[in-house]
């Protein structure tokens, strides 16, 4: 009887064991870590299609988790340059992995805002006072190509930024004798820009 139950006893610590293994390689699977990347591309469109395509810069950084193997949570700061504008955009990311474990084909997304919003002094018209950033939005697809540590990825996508535009002009009447100033008039422009991203992405983990 004694052998009988050291041999069950031995059965159940080695199931046991094999578990508890199970379950640690299981949480190893499902490790949150940190991760961050640069990313640098061309916004391709054009504000006034009868003058032609338009080229510019856009840049950004973004700070996260990485949740298992293909899920990446996190939040960025980027600057979007147009023909006739800059926008300082803040965001959130979200990205899947959708094949692949080392190098990996995956989707993206961004949603967010822009801090700051200016028009060159060159390009700023009779009448205008300032500027307003709304929202910002893109979605791409990429592939990621690990080095060690390192992620390098290049991609396709689509953003879209909306920026609102206000103008003030003058005023006058002719009271009496003379001219005088009165409530400016105003105007109010919102513009949609849409371009299409080509862009090369360097981080860690």
């Amino acid at each position: 009887m004694k052998r009988i139950a050291l041999l069950i006893s031995a059965v159940v610590i080695g199931v046991a064991a094999q578990s508890q293994n199970a379950n640690q390689d299981s949480l190893r699977r499902k490790t949150i870590e940190y991760y961050f990347q640069f990313q640098s591309g061309m916004l391709i469109g054009c504000g006034s299609c009868s003058d032609g395509k338009q080229i510019t810069f856009s840049g950004s950084t973004t700070h996260g988790i990485k949740i298992g193997r293909r899920l990446r949570v996190g939040a960025g700061v980027g600057l979007d340059s147009y023909f006739d504008w800059n926008a300082m955009p803040v965001f959130g990311s979200v990205s899947w992995d959708l094949i692949g474990k080392k190098n990996a084909l995956y989707v993206e997304l961004n949603y967010g805002g822009a801090l700051a919003s200016w028009r060159p002094m060159n390009l700023q018209e009779y009448g205008f006072q300032k500027s307003n950033t709304g929202k910002v939005y893109s979605y791409a697809v990429g592939y990621r190509i690990k080095y060690d540590k390192m992620r390098i990825s290049i991609g396709v996508g689509r953003k879209t930024q909306l920026v609102t535009t206000h103008y003030e002009y003058p005023t006058y009447y002719w009271s009496f004798d003379n001219y005088t100033m009165g409530d400016p008039s105003r105007k109010i422009v919102k513009n949609e820009m849409n371009r299409f991203m080509v862009f090369l992405t360097v981080g860690w983990k």
